[in-house]
């Protein structure tokens, strides 16, 4: 099932037969909230899209933390278990904010 939000308009593409009286009736309820919920995860997904792809070293030392562009969500990974040009990636990031690797 997907959801879709056009302003005030929620749009739901579903399988025939997923949605029942009972759900429709949920659904219709609850729209402000859908529409506004949607609208927050299309902003949030935009400014994932904007800073793109981000690599950098974590707090926790020896991690590298990512940012993911496709979802917004930061993954943190050992450094030990990546790939040279990840860690160097980091390492370059660090130097450029001025604090040299962590």
């Amino acid at each position: 099932m997907t959801f879709e939000a056009d302003g005030d308009r929620v749009s739901v593409d579903a399988p025939a037969g997923v949605i029942d009286e009972s759900m429709r009736e949920q659904l219709a309820k609850n729209k402000p909230a859908i529409a506004k919920l949607l609208q927050w995860e299309r902003r949030r997904l935009r400014e994932a899209d904007r800073r793109g792809l981000v690599i950098e070293w974590a707090r926790e030392r020896g991690w590298i933390a990512l940012h993911d562009p496709t979802t917004g969500e930061w993954h943190e990974v050992k450094a030990s278990e990546y790939l040279r040009w990840v860690v160097e990636a980091a390492n370059a990031r660090a130097r450029q904010r001025g604090r040299g690797r962590i």
